[in-house]
C-alpha cells in the first residue's frame, strides 16, 4: 500500500510523503491510497473517521459501482473492466468527507491518475476539497469522452467496411468477424453509459444536496460539469444509435449472403434434376427396355440429358437468377 497526502501551503498544493497511516497530516485535503487490500482500506477509513463498507473478501465490488450519501459523506464505488482495451482493470473508492477527499484505488483509475499529475499546477481556492472533487469529475468526463471518441471511430471504420460502395470490396469483408467486433463494442458502450450515469449522479448530488455546499467560484465549474455530462450523454446516445443501425445492416448483409448461397444451390439442383431423372430411368435393370436395342440410343440419351439441363438453365437465366 502506498499513501500520498496533499496539503495547501503558500497558495499551492504540496505533496507530503507518508510512510504509515499515523503520519497522515491533519490538514491534508486529498489522501490518495494506491494498491491497498480490504483490511488496509477498512483500517485507514476507521482512522480517518470515514464510513466505507466492503463486503467481499478482496478489494472488489459491483461490476460498475454506485454512488451513495452516508451522513456527511459522498461515496462513489467504481470497478472498471478493461480487458478489451488491453489495460489493467481498476477498482476505486472515492470518499468526500467534511474536510477532505480520500481515494482508494487498485489498478488503473485514470481520473485519479490525471488529478495526481495536474494537482501541483493548480491554484487552491477557498474550498480545496470540493475543488479537487470537481476536478476528478472533469478528469473522469475527459477519460469517458476519449473512450467515446474511440468507440465512434470504431463504428465509422466498421461502417466503411460493411457499407462499401462496391460489391467486390464488400465481398472480401468477414461480416461475422465484424459483427463479433460490434458486439464487443456494444458491451463496452454499456460500461461507458454506466460510467457516465455515475458521473451524472455525483454532479446531481453536488447540485441539490445542501450537505455539499460549494463556494461561489466553484458553482460555475459545477454548472460546466453538468453541461459536459449532458453533452456526453447525448454523444453516447448517438453512438448507440449508429451502432444499433450498423449491427442491423451487418446482420442484413449476412442474410443476403446466405440467400445467395441458397439460391445457387437451388439453381444447381434445378439444372441437374431432369438429367438425373433420365439417368435414373435408363439405369433401371428391366429385361425388356426398347431403347437398349436402338443403335443410336446412347447418343440420343446424352442429347436428351443435355437438352433437359439446358432448358431449366435458360428458364433460370430468363428469370434473372444468374445476375
Amino acid at each position: 500500500m502506498k499513501i500520498t497526502a496533499y496539503v495547501v501551503e503558500d497558495q499551492r498544493f504540496v505533496q507530503k510523503p507518508v510512510d504509515s497511516p499515523a503520519d497522515i497530516p491533519e490538514k491534508a485535503v486529498w489522501i490518495d491510497v494506491t494498491d491497498p487490500n480490504r483490511e488496509q482500506v477498512l483500517d485507514l477509513a476507521d482512522r480517518l473517521g470515514l464510513f466505507v463498507e466492503i463486503d467481499e473478501d478482496e478489494f472488489r465490488f459491483d461490476v460498475f459501482g454506485h454512488v451513495e450519501v452516508e451522513g456527511q459523506q459522498l461515496i462513489m464505488l467504481l470497478q472498471a473492466e478493461r480487458s478489451s482495451d488491453g489495460l489493467p482493470s481498476g477498482n476505486g473508492i472515492l470518499v468526500v468527507s467534511a474536510d477532505k477527499l480520500v481515494t482508494f484505488r487498485n489498478g488503473s483509475v485514470p481520473a485519479a491518475e490525471l488529478l495526481a499529475r495536474s494537482i501541483e499546477d493548480m491554484a487552491p481556492g477557498s474550498d480545496p476539497r470540493m475543488q479537487l472533487v470537481i476536478q476528478v469529475l472533469a478528469s473522469a468526463m475527459e477519460v469517458t469522452s476519449k473512450a467515446l471518441d474511440a468507440a465512434e471511430a470504431e463504428v465509422h471504420r466498421s461502417a466503411s467496411e460493411v457499407l462499401s460502395s462496391t460489391d467486390a470490396i464488400r465481398a472480401e469483408v468477414d461480416l461475422e468477424q465484424v459483427l463479433a467486433s460490434l458486439g464487443r463494442l456494444q458491451a463496452k458502450m454499456v460500461e461507458l453509459r454506466y460510467r457516465h450515469r455515475l458521473i451524472g449522479r455525483v454532479v446531481e448530488i453536488l447540485q441539490r444536496d445542501r450537505r455539499f455546499v460549494l463556494p461561489p467560484e466553484l458553482e460555475e465549474d459545477l454548472e460546466l460539469a453538468a453541461s459536459d455530462a449532458q453533452s456526453l450523454g447525448d454523444f453516447a446516445g448517438s453512438i448507440d444509435e449508429q451502432l444499433s443501425r450498423l449491427m442491423d445492416s451487418t446482420i442484413g448483409f449476412i442474410g443476403l449472403r446466405q440467400n445467395v448461397s441458397a439460391r445457387w444451390f437451388s439453381i444447381v439442383a434445378t439444372v441437374f434434376m431432369p438429367p438425373t431423372l433420365l439417368g435414373a430411368i435408363w439405369g433401371m435393370n428391366f429385361e425388356y427396355m426398347p431403347e437398349l436395342d436402338e443403335r443410336y440410343a446412347y447418343a440420343i440419351a446424352l442429347g436428351l440429358m443435355l437438352l433437359s439441363a439446358t432448358i431449366p438453365l435458360w428458364v433460370v437465366r430468363k428469370m434473372g437468377w444468374l445476375s
